[in-house]
């Protein structure tokens, strides 16, 4: 016994009995190793007879056997009562994480109990290396023959999808005293977890080394660079502000040692300062040197320092990834992470019923210390339990991968860019910057799928690539996955979100040098897969928590299982989630086999939707929107209120907003208020004081509006609207065009134009119109064209003589010259009729002279010179209400 192994047992005899005199024993009886029972399933579903090798070498030795314990009913109890409790803000256990130490008191094995499992290995010639510091699992190690003579079952080897590998082939047995106590072995077989980079793609290379021609649907030669990710998910915007990752620590587990030069390589290609990173080994593990897993470490590592770019890094690796997640769980005290990445996975049926449900209480375990646990969903669609890259047709049924199906752990899916890529300038540049980045804004995006059957997306893989996704048949709906698009299944829907995964559409950019994973040292490698979306969102929640520590909305880090709070920010309005609505992860599928349909077409899976789906889950994240939602869901709660001094104005008129913000925020704060038809255009702004802030304006323009208020919050204040939006009608007219012209052709005709105008914010009355400066013999008649416009009539006079002079008809003189003639009505005829004669011609010659002489040019009548021909400016005024406008008119007589 190792002597770290007797201190603890020394701790666990008596010395520690005060912080654990009130857990109870459960062992009631000695543990006589004559008197066994079969612990039902704990025989790998992939240990089947016919890919018996048969028996293993019985002197090799096995290291990090686990021997894993159930909790109490009580316990399992207790333990999910306080896993709500510190996500309730209402609870005084509010985000007090526990300490292993603290997790083992409460829900591990009592120290007496453990001290008889330890004796018990230690008499079967078993060398015990560690009890769990939340006491929930011991580690031994031992030969084959001992494991096969202390637990009554046979290790064989096995052919697996090409691999040789080694398992029990039956069912262990343990002594009938810790019968209800033992969950089952870890260590009896070697069937690890497996990585989901199933997609890399090594490219010709182009300028500056760079990988050219990404297989586009339409063509293209982009590639993500860390600063591209930070452009398109819009993470950019929190380094600006601060938060890169700075007292924040990630774990990434893998299963290889590393070449640390390819760490340098990609810093130093994309210009970034290198973090920190350390390396732990899984003590319960061996080194399993450097192994074909390693190029998923180089991508996990590479993205987390891409994205958390001051983070510390421990990568934690052994022979198993889970086994790893636990290690960091189990030592959180040395490794004190707030989120462990994990890019590997088992399928659910070959991982087994035990299995699971000891991984979900590590994963409960975990959360109880507030770590965020996050795995990647697979890469082969519906159909987790294919190999990555090594079938082009599902013969396995559907299936989900663990420990994304846990429901302590999120599940992280992938999307891909489905921008119209024969537009490429639309979203990228088409030179780099100095850090390489090319892409412009957020590209949309529909569900990964390279090996599309459905036409949804472009066929770039003859191996099944896509988003892993669908029901568990493990775990039972959580209470938390709700809301729009969540199947009825009664089922754990994976996954929970998404990230960019594909390979083809486009890559992340990587460097490796394991030959064995086709990698060629300081080259870069373009690569994809649920393992690259992984990181990114681990990195995405370590910037949260360094924005919540930084803010002081939290003092420590620590943001426990999000799932809950995650499915909360997408049922809001502003949710922070781009909805991914097209593709699927839908693949091929051979007949017969389970869940293939038995005719045409052969395939299988899920289709993208609206809300949530079994693709991409709740979608991606846009990383600032998220970080800010996250925080003002942790924030204390305000309410806006808002009051409009006269909800009806006319236009020029004073209107008084007032906001009223619960509680009251610190005196200073900006209040915006906006109509929500034009939200980029606000209203007004106005400063807090004593809880109000007051915006009194009178230039708002003539409309009907719906007003609302908004506080942004603060540090420890949410943000907060009022609803319901409130009605503001400012009555107004408008009238158009602002310049109307009219052309007469002659003095003495007509010109005419139209005025349209526009009720606001609820006017009725049609405005009156009337003229002013005119110019002269010029009138201006109005006639209503339609119910919306006016004729507007300028009518103008031609020149014009009225005569009357000195012989005019009204005149003395006029009579006078008939005078003769009435004489000559008196006298004898025969003179008469010659007298009248001479006096009626010479009357006609006078008459002639006198009226229409004038004409002639003379001087002696009246001139009206009509309506002066040349341009003029008029004024049309229309009027309603107190409220006034005008039309300049531009009137042209020729």
């Amino acid at each position: 016994m190792t002597k770290r192994v007797c201190a603890l047992l020394i701790c666990l005899a008596g010395i520690c009995v005060a912080t654990a005199a009130a857990q109870q024993d459960r062992i009631s009886s000695d543990v006589d190793v004559n008197q066994t029972v079969v612990l039902k399933g704990n025989v790998s579903p992939l240990a089947q007879p016919q890919n018996d090798l048969g028996p293993i070498d019985p002197s090799i030795t096995l290291a990090g056997i686990r021997i894993l314990f159930k909790l109490s009913t009580a316990q399992s109890a207790a333990l999910k009562q306080l896993l709500a409790q510190q996500q309730n803000p209402a609870s005084p256990n509010y985000h007090k994480w526990l300490t292993p130490e603290q997790y083992a008191n409460r829900f591990g094995l009592s120290s007496r109990d453990i001290a008889k499992v330890v004796q018990w290995l230690e008499s079967q010639g078993f060398n015990v290396t560690e009890v769990a510091h939340g006491r929930g699992w011991v580690v031994f190690s031992g030969s084959a023959a001992q494991v096969q003579s202390a637990f009554h079952t046979e290790l064989h080897r096995y052919s697996v999808n090409g691999e040789t590998h080694f398992a029990n082939s039956t069912a262990p047995s343990i002594p009938t005293a810790l019968t209800g106590v033992v969950s089952g072995f870890r260590g009896l077989n070697d069937f690890y977890p497996k990585p989901a980079s199933g997609t890399k793609k090594v490219r010709p290379l182009g300028q500056k080394g760079l990988p050219s021609s990404p297989d586009y649907t339409s063509g293209g030669s982009n590639y993500l660079a860390p600063d591209d990710l930070a452009t398109i998910y819009d993470i950019a915007k929190l380094y600006s502000q601060g938060y890169d990752g700075t007292g924040e620590a990630i774990a990434v587990v893998g299963q290889s040692d590393i070449h640390t030069t390819d760490l340098s390589s990609f810093w130093t290609f994309f210009s970034l300062t290198p973090p920190t990173i350390n390396q732990v080994l899984d003590t319960n593990s061996v080194d399993p040197g450097v192994t074909g897993d390693e190029l998923e470490a180089d991508l996990d590592l590479e993205t987390v320092s891409g994205v958390a770019r001051n983070a510390t890094i421990y990568y934690v690796f052994g022979k198993s990834a889970d086994d790893a997640s636990a290690y960091v769980i189990d030592h959180h005290t040395s490794i004190p992470v707030s989120v462990i990445s994990e890019s590997f996975g088992l399928c659910e049926p070959t991982a087994g019923t035990t299995y699971l449900t000891q991984q979900e209480t590590i994963a409960k375990q975990g959360n109880t210390e507030g770590i965020t646990w996050a795995a990647s969903s697979g890469d082969t669609g519906a159909a987790a339990c294919e190999p990555n890259g090594g079938s082009s047709s599902a013969t396995t049924g559907l299936a989900v991968n663990e420990p994304a199906s846990l429901p302590g752990v999120t599940g992280v899916g992938g999307t891909e860019f489905s921008g119209d890529v024969t537009n490429q300038s639309q979203y990228w540049n088409t030179t780099n910057t100095a850090t390489d980045e090319s892409a412009i804004s957020y590209i949309p995006e529909m569900a990964w799928n390279d090996s599309d059957v459905t036409g949804d997306g472009p066929n770039l893989n003859t191996t099944l690539a896509a988003s892993g996704g669908g029901a568990s048949i493990a775990f039972t709906k959580p209470s938390w996955q709700v809301g729009g698009g969540v199947p009825k299944d009664n089922a754990r829907d994976v996954p929970d979100v998404s990230m960019t995964a594909s390979a083809n559409h486009d890559g992340y950019v990587i460097f490796c040098s394991n030959s064995g994973d086709g990698c060629t040292a300081s080259t870069p490698e373009i690569v994809g897969g649920t393992s690259a979306a992984t990181p990114v969102f681990s990195s995405i929640l370590i910037l949260l928590n360094h924005y919540l520590v930084k803010n002081g909305l939290q003092s420590t880090p620590g943001l426990t299982n999000v799932n809950q709070t995650l499915y909360q920010l997408a049922a809001n309005s502003s949710s922070p989630f781009h909805d991914i609505t097209t593709g699927s992860n839908i693949v091929p599928c051979t007949n017969p086999s389970p869940n293939c349909p038995t005719s045409a077409p052969f395939k299988f899976g899920f289709s993208a939707g609206v809300g949530y789906d079994q693709v991409s889950g709740l979608g991606s994240v846009d990383a600032y929107n998220f970080v800010i939602a996250w925080a003002n869901s942790v924030k204390t709660p305000t309410s806006t209120a808002l009051a409009i001094s006269n909800a009806t104005v006319t236009a020029g008129s004073s209107v008084t907003l007032t906001a009223t913000i619960t509680p009251a925020p610190p005196d200073g704060e900006t209040v915006t208020f906006t109509d929500t038809k034009s939200p980029n255009s606000p209203l007004g702004t106005a400063s807090t004081a004593s809880g109000k802030a007051t915006f009194t304006s009178t230039a708002i323009a003539g409309g009907s509006y719906t007003v609302v208020a908004s506080y942004p919050g603060d540090t420890t204040l949410a943000s907060s609207a009022s609803t319901p939006a409130q009605a503001l009608n400012v009555e107004d007219f408008s009238l158009s065009p602002s310049t109307l012209s009219i052309a007469v052709s002659a003095p003495g005709q007509n010109g005419s134009g139209t005025i349209t105008f526009g009720l606001l914010g609820g006017l009725t009355q049609a405005p009156s119109f009337s003229c002013s400066g005119l110019p002269s013999e010029s009138t201006c008649t109005f006639t209503a064209a339609s119910a919306t416009s006016e004729t507007v009539t300028i009518g103008t006079t031609a020149a014009s003589w009225l005569h009357d002079g000195p012989l005019g008809r009204r005149s003395g003189i006029f009579y006078a010259l008939l005078f003769p003639g009435l004489v000559g009505l008196v006298l004898p005829s025969g003179r008469r009729k010659r007298t009248i004669r001479a006096v009626l011609g010479l009357v006609a010659v006078l008459a002639v002279v006198t009226l229409w002489m004038p004409a002639c040019g003379g001087s002696g009548g009246n001139h009206n010179p009509g309506t002066p021909v040349g341009q003029t400016s008029a004024t049309v005024t229309a009027s309603e209400s107190g409220i006034s406008h005008t039309v300049t008119i531009n009137l042209n007589v020729q």
